[in-house]
C-alpha cells in the first residue's frame, strides 16, 4: 500500500454537543505540507449543474465489528436521517476484527434484517465484495466503520478489517471511506461522546466525497480517526484540530499468540506490541501522533505496493 503525503487542519469548536467548524478541508489537499503546518483552507464544494450539492446515489455502509458495534447504528442513523445519503447496510453477523482483506470462500449466509441491511458470515471484505457485486446495485460510496478502538500505524492499518472491507472496495473501483473511533478505556465513552464523533465523522466523510467529485484529491482510500471525547491518550481534553497524516511506519507488533496453559499444542490469542501510543518519539504529521494529541486524522491512502527503488 502507499501513502500519500501532507497535512492539513482546521479548528473545531464543540458548543452544546454540536460541531462547529471555523473552516473547511481545502481543496488543495493532495500537495504535500510541512507537518504541524496550519494551511489557510478554502473548499469550493462540488455541486451539479443545477447548483445543488452532489450526494453519492448509494453509500454501502460495513463494519467489521458486526451487529453488536457499540457505534454502528448511531453512525447508520445519522449517514440515513441527517446526511439524508441513502444508505445501505452489509456486515458481519458476528465479529471479525484483525482480518485484514480476507475473503470467506464460503458457502455463505445472508440474512435480510430489514429492506436496507444485511448481515453475512463471513469477513467484512467479503461483505463487501458480496454487496457490490451481488446485493446492492449503484454504490459509489463505501464507508468501513466506525470501528471500536483507533486504526494507526502501519501494523494496525495493514491488519484491519475496517481497513480491509475499504481496500476491497477500492480494488472494485468505487471510493472508500474507512472510519474509527479511538479511545482511552473500554466503556470509558459518554452517549454524548459517540454522538459528537458521528457528527465530526458526517462532516469529513461529507468534505471528503466533494473532494472527489471535484477531482482535488487522487487517494483511493481515506484513513479517518475521530477521537472519542476529543482528548489526548493521557485524558486531556482538547480543542480537536483536523490534520490530514501519513502513516506512522514504526508501529509494529511481535508474537500474537500464546500457548494455552494445560493443553498440549494449543495456542490462544494473546497480541504483544500493539499499542502504537506507546512509540517513544511518534512521527512528526503522522496518524499516531494527532491521535495521542487528541485530534482527527485524516491519512490518504493508495491500494497498491511500493516498488523498491533499485540500487545503482
Amino acid at each position: 500500500m502507499s501513502i500519500s503525503a501532507g497535512t492539513y487542519c482546521c479548528r473545531v469548536r464543540i458548543s452544546c454537543g454540536k460541531l462547529r467548524l471555523s473552516s473547511t478541508l481545502g481543496s488543495t489537499l493532495s500537495s504535500p505540507v510541512a507537518p504541524g503546518h496550519r494551511a489557510s483552507l478554502l473548499h469550493s464544494r462540488a455541486t451539479s449543474s443545477s447548483g445543488h450539492r452532489m450526494q453519492p446515489k448509494r453509500v454501502l455502509l460495513t463494519n467489521d465489528d458486526g451487529p453488536d458495534s457499540s457505534f454502528f447504528q448511531a453512525w447508520v442513523r445519522h449517514v440515513q436521517d441527517s446526511l439524508q445519503w441513502n444508505g445501505v447496510v452489509c456486515i458481519p453477523s458476528q465479529q471479525q476484527s484483525f482480518v485484514s482483506k480476507s475473503i470467506s470462500h464460503g458457502p455463505l449466509q445472508v440474512t435480510n434484517i430489514d429492506s436496507k441491511t444485511m448481515h453475512v458470515d463471513g469477513s467484512p471484505a467479503t461483505c463487501v465484495n458480496l454487496a457490490l457485486y451481488s446485493l446492492v446495485p449503484d454504490v459509489d460510496l463505501v464507508i468501513s466503520g466506525p470501528n471500536v478502538g483507533h486504526n494507526v500505524g502501519r501494523a494496525s492499518v495493514l491488519s484491519s478489517g475496517t481497513l480491509g472491507a475499504a481496500m476491497e472496495a477500492s480494488l472494485a473501483h468505487k471510493k472508500a471511506i474507512a472510519i474509527s473511533f479511538p479511545f482511552n478505556g473500554w466503556g470509558s465513552w459518554t452517549e454524548e461522546d459517540i454522538q459528537t464523533a458521528v457528527q465530526m465523522a458526517g462532516q469529513v466523510a461529507t468534505q471528503l466525497w466533494e473532494e472527489w467529485q471535484s477531482g482535488t484529491v487522487e487517494a483511493d482510500v481515506f484513513n479517518v480517526n475521530v477521537p472519542l471525547g476529543f482528548k489526548t491518550v493521557e485524558g486531556t481534553p482538547v480543542e480537536p484540530e483536523i490534520l490530514r497524516t501519513t502513516v506512522d511506519m514504526q508501529s509494529q507488533y511481535s508474537s500474537l499468540y500464546k500457548a494455552t496453559e494445560g493443553k498440549s499444542g494449543a495456542f490462544e490469542w494473546a497480541p504483544k506490541g500493539l499499542k502504537p501510543f506507546d512509540l517513544p518519539a511518534p512521527t512528526a504529521g503522522g496518524d499516531v501522533a494527532a491521535v495521542k494529541a487528541g485530534h482527527v486524522s485524516i491519512s490518504p491512502l493508495r491500494t497498491g505496493f511500493i516498488q523498491p527503488e533499485s540500487k545503482p
